[in-house]
């Protein structure tokens, strides 16, 4: 009965781990990068060119605050999945007393 919940929290640690681990990378990576305002040349942009960007995802958006982010949301999805494991791990022991009874 519990076995889904234990293991469906163990891929969600794993896939927490692997983004952490590829933004952490990336905010390495970009970290180390010149800032666009210490390269950049000065030019203008056409209204058209400012119009709506399209969506876009964090972890394929290669910007450094980007990177922070995601490895901001690995933080958090790390610990949801902990939070259920422990969960788990409360249902299975209460699951034993009653069998016991």
């Amino acid at each position: 009965m519990v076995r889904p919940i234990f293991e469906s929290a163990v891929v969600g640690l794993n896939q927490a781990s692997g983004r952490f681990e590829r933004s952490a990378a990336a905010v390495t990576r970009l970290a180390g990068n010149y800032s666009a305002a210490e390269s950049a040349a000065t030019v203008n942009i056409s209204a058209e060119a400012r119009g709506p960007q399209p969506p876009q995802d964090n972890e394929s958006n290669a910007t450094l605050e980007g990177a922070i982010v995601d490895t901001r949301i690995a933080k958090y999805q790390f610990i949801a999945n902990l939070r259920v494991l422990q969960t788990a791990g409360e249902m299975e022991a209460e699951a034993a007393k009653l069998g016991r009874k």
